[in-house]
């Protein structure tokens, strides 16, 4: 049965502010955790970390100039609701990644383990695009690469992230050393792999409550 508009409007308001909750705990990961430790989770923030021993910009500088151009692949490819999801998750994501950095400027590492980061960070990350990939978002980047090939072949959110961001951690961890390498590794799958386990535990409770879960099926 058709949803009634003001049905459609609580909808919106719901997934629009769960774009912002998650754009806000990736943002806050990627700040606590993967800048200070250069770690590569893959996607955007990876290429980014790379870049900035190059480039002369912050890592936020670079994952925003990325972003924006991948944005405007999202709305040809896509479609325009999908798209704008994206774009307001992205825009967010970026927009308070580079606020937090202004805010807590940190002179090290927040843990004394890189592999603690890695695995906290990333738990962190799959929480948050997860609960943006249930309502048709992303934080952009690579994440808008894996919605495109949810698109097109029938495969797992996690899955397509990880086919995109194996390459990006694997050559940012030979470069950067053995020890980055590791830790990315072992966060890119906590990444991966929980983004599933948290689109499939949303739908859970979703299915529980008797709500419509059709969000949802980003992750089946």
């Amino acid at each position: 049965m058709k949803p009634s508009p003001r049905e459609g409007a609580k909808a919106l308001i719901r997934d629009y502010l769960l774009i912002l909750v998650g754009s806000a705990l990736y943002a806050v990961s990627t700040v606590l955790f993967i800048f200070p430790d250069s770690l590569l989770l893959g996607g955007t923030s990876g290429i980014s970390v790379i870049l900035e021993a190059y480039l002369p910009f912050s890592p936020g500088t670079i994952l925003m100039a990325i972003n924006l151009a991948l944005i405007v692949l999202a709305f040809f490819v896509l479609g325009r609701e999908m798209a704008t999801k994206t774009l307001v998750g992205s825009v967010a994501t970026t927009l308070l990644i580079g606020l937090f950095e202004g805010l807590i400027p940190l002179t090290g590492p927040v843990l004394p383990n890189i592999y603690l980061s890695a695995l906290v960070g990333a738990g962190i990350v799959a929480v948050a695009s997860g609960v943006m990939f249930y309502v048709q978002s992303s934080s952009g980047g690579t994440d808008i690469i894996a919605l495109i090939v949810k698109k097109f072949f029938r495969i797992h959110i996690g899955r397509a992230l990880l086919i995109t961001d194996v390459l990006i951690v694997l050559v940012g961890g030979l470069l950067s050393g053995i020890p980055i390498l590791i830790g990315s590794f072992a966060g890119l799958l906590v990444k991966t792999l929980g983004i599933d386990l948290v689109i499939w535990m949303i739908q859970k409770v979703q299915k529980k409550g008797g709500e419509d879960a059709t969000p949802g099926q980003q992750g089946d």
